[in-house]
Formats: structure tokens, C-alpha cells, sequence
């Protein structure tokens, strides 16, 4: 696997050009990966062949081996009001193309968890992200499957001040366990959320109980 830096190509004003392409040889395949004003984004391989078209107007891209198969995928950046909201293009190295990974949106600021197939993610829900929610997945045909939940609530009006842990199953929400704390921002939470999932990531899997 062999990487080539990025290109960056300046923008005519008397046609639309490509905002940022990057190059990136894969299986001996050099694929060309562009963002093209007003943001449609392509991956063209080594014969020029378009093989992955998508017109949501990413504020940028990268590759990088997000499933740690040894193959580089390709996560695009969005501009929102939830940071690290991102999709995913898994490669697949039998076909040599990309493929979507749907719902991934969902799981902003994803974390793997080594050696494993599983991954959490991170986002503020509000009161100053005194509440928050983690989320335990995994990636299955080409779809993000959520197992688990971690809500922190800091600022309760609805719910009480606390940890609330759920386990998730075909989208139907059980709690297993609360934690109570008090209202306020915890600075702890990042290492007990890394903790919590990497040592009990195993409960959640289904028929595991």
C-alpha cells in the first residue's frame, strides 16, 4: 500500500474546478478521490472510471484505515452543530470499490475498540454537554448496528441527575444500570466512557447476556 500526498488545485472563476483531490494506491490500483465545487465528491480509479459518486457537498475527506483491515477507507467531513460527524467509505478489497456505510452519521467522533469489531462514539445533548450520550456499534453489511448506550445526564429536568446505561436490541431501549451523580459538567466522563466499553463492550453483543 503506497500513499501520495494531497493536491491541493486552486479555484478558477471561470469554471468550476476541483476544491481538494488526494491520491491513494490501493491493491496497485491508484484511485483519485476529488471534492468538486459546489461539493459533489468522486473516486475515480487508475482507467478514470467514476466507481463512487456523491453530490451531500463534504466540507473535506481523508483516507485512512478506519476498520483496521489494512486497507485505507475514506471518511468525509461535514460542517454541523455536532462536532465530528463524519461518513464512511469501507474499501472492499475483493471488488476493489467502495461502499457506503449507512447510519454511520449517527455515531459522531467513533473510536475502535482494539482488537475487536466493535466501536463507540461520542456527542454533546445539551445543557452545555452537562449531557451527553456514547454509543457502543459495530459495522454489518455495510450498516451501523448500535448495541449499547451510555447518557449522561448533568443538567435533569425530564431525568435525574446520572449515568444511565442501556443495552439496545433491534432498537428496542433497556436500562441496566444508573450510576447517580451530581448536576454539573464531569471531566471524568471521557475515561470512564473509554473504560466502560472497552471492559464491558461483551454484554452488549446479542444473546450475550
Amino acid at each position: 500500500m503506497e500513499s501520495i500526498s494531497t493536491e491541493q488545485i486552486e479555484i478558477s472563476k471561470e469554471k468550476p474546478l476541483y476544491l481538494d483531490c488526494k491520491k491513494q494506491i490501493i491493491n496497485e490500483i491508484k484511485f483519485n478521490a476529488c471534492i468538486k465545487r459546489p461539493g459533489v465528491f468522486t473516486i475515480r480509479d487508475s482507467n478514470g472510471k467514476v466507481i463512487y459518486n456523491h453530490s451531500s457537498s463534504p466540507a473535506g475527506f481523508e483516507f485512512s484505515d478506519f476498520n483496521e483491515d489494512g486497507f485505507p477507507d475514506v471518511l468525509l467531513d461535514y460542517i454541523t452543530n455536532v462536532p465530528g460527524i463524519k461518513e464512511l467509505l469501507i474499501f472492499n478489497p475483493e471488488k476493489n470499490n467502495f461502499s457506503k456505510i449507512e447510519d454511520f452519521e449517527n455515531f459522531p467522533s467513533a473510536i475502535k475498540i482494539k482488537g475487536t469489531h466493535y466501536y463507540y462514539s461520542y456527542h454533546r445533548s445539551g445543557c452545555a454537554d452537562s449531557n451527553w450520550d456514547s454509543d457502543l456499534f459495530e459495522i454489518i453489511e455495510n450498516k451501523a448496528i448500535r448495541h449499547g448506550n451510555i447518557r449522561g445526564i448533568g443538567c435533569g429536568v425530564d431525568e435525574m441527575n446520572g449515568i444511565y446505561i442501556n443495552k439496545i436490541n433491534n432498537k428496542v431501549i433497556n436500562q441496566i444500570k444508573f450510576i447517580k451523580r451530581e448536576e454539573g459538567y464531569w471531566d471524568g466522563k471521557w475515561e470512564f466512557i473509554e473504560e466502560y466499553w472497552n471492559k464491558n463492550y461483551e454484554k452488549f453483543i446479542q444473546n450475550i447476556k
